[in-house]
Parts: C-alpha cells; sequence; structure tokens
C-alpha cells in the first residue's frame, strides 16, 4: 500500500515583480495556511516518510512550513526541478522515482498539473486551491505502478476548512 499526499504550495506574493515566477515568494496568508494544513495533515495521516517538493521558492517554502509542523527534518526535503510547473506525466515521472520503501509521500507543486494529477486518479476536480492537500492510497508495493486502476481516493481538505485553536489542535 502507497499513500501520497497532493498539496499545492501556499499563496504567493505578486509584490515582487522584478522576481522571476520560479522565485516568487510566499505571502502571510500562504505562510499561515500552511502551517495549519502541516498541523491538520499531522494529526490526520501522521508524518510522512518523504516529502518531495518542485524547486521553486514558494512550493519548497510551502514544503519546509508543512515540515516543520509535521516533524518532519527539513533538511531531507527532497526538490526537483522537474516538479514547477509539471503537467501529469512529469509528476508520475518524478513519483517513480521515489524509493519503494518509502511508504507515505508528501508531494508539493503547482496547478495545473496538480489538479491534472488528481483528475488522472479519478476525482473530478476544477481546481486544487493553494495549500489544499488531496490523499490517496494506491493497492501496490512499487510507486511506479501507482495508477488510477489501483487509486482509492480519501479526501480532499482546503486549507479555509481548518480552523486552529489556542492550543494548536485543529478544528475542521
Amino acid at each position: 500500500m502507497k499513500k501520497l499526499i497532493v498539496m499545492r504550495h501556499g499563496k504567493s506574493s505578486w509584490d515582487y515583480a522584478h522576481l522571476d515566477d520560479h522565485d516568487r515568494p510566499l505571502n502571510e496568508r500562504g505562510k499561515k495556511n500552511t502551517a495549519k494544513m502541516g498541523v491538520y495533515l499531522l494529526q490526520k495521516t501522521g508524518k510522512p516518510e518523504l516529502i518531495l517538493s518542485s524547486s521553486a521558492e514558494r512550493a519548497y517554502a510551502t514544503a519546509v512550513i508543512a515540515a516543520e509542523n509535521m516533524g518532519y527534518p527539513k533538511e531531507q526535503i527532497v526538490t526537483d526541478k522537474e516538479l514547477y510547473l509539471a503537467w501529469v506525466e512529469e509528476i508520475l515521472q518524478c513519483l517513480s522515482r521515489v524509493p519503494n520503501t518509502v511508504s507515505y509521500c508528501l508531494i508539493v507543486g503547482h496547478n495545473p498539473g496538480l489538479t491534472l494529477l488528481i483528475n488522472h486518479f479519478g476525482v473530478a476536480l476544477d481546481n486544487l486551491p493553494t495549500a489544499s492537500t488531496a490523499c490517496f492510497e494506491f493497492d501496490t508495493q512499487v510507486w511506479k505502478d501507482i495508477s488510477p486502476e489501483n487509486a482509492r481516493f480519501q479526501w480532499l481538505k482546503q486549507a479555509k476548512e481548518i480552523e486552529m485553536r489556542d492550543s494548536g489542535d485543529i478544528r475542521e
């Protein structure tokens, strides 16, 4: 069994017109929503065995904030430049390189590729919002064999659906 959490990067800032798209940072809302989602993911699914991220600044910052809130060492985040604005085929290619000893992977990337990946696995979705996640389980032991045929959709969660309590716990 393989578990995949698909996460779109947090809301990015457009305040830096001089920056290349690849280098745009998260804005404050993006940071806050990503932290909430990290806490939610830890409570819902536990700590991932691998976090795989696009090399874009906003995606990597999302991965780091999520990792910090999930107890995952940020030094172990794997970045892949192929995930920057990747389509389904490129995302699947990156996932096929995940070691088969890993059962639970969190991947952080961009639209439209992530929405199309979710569609590929059989879920009708028009748009995966920023800092939102979708969870799938696959009836396989090999990452290169994940497919619509062995995919089981578990849930979809938007950051705006999560409320943080003063205790640090979340309420859906």
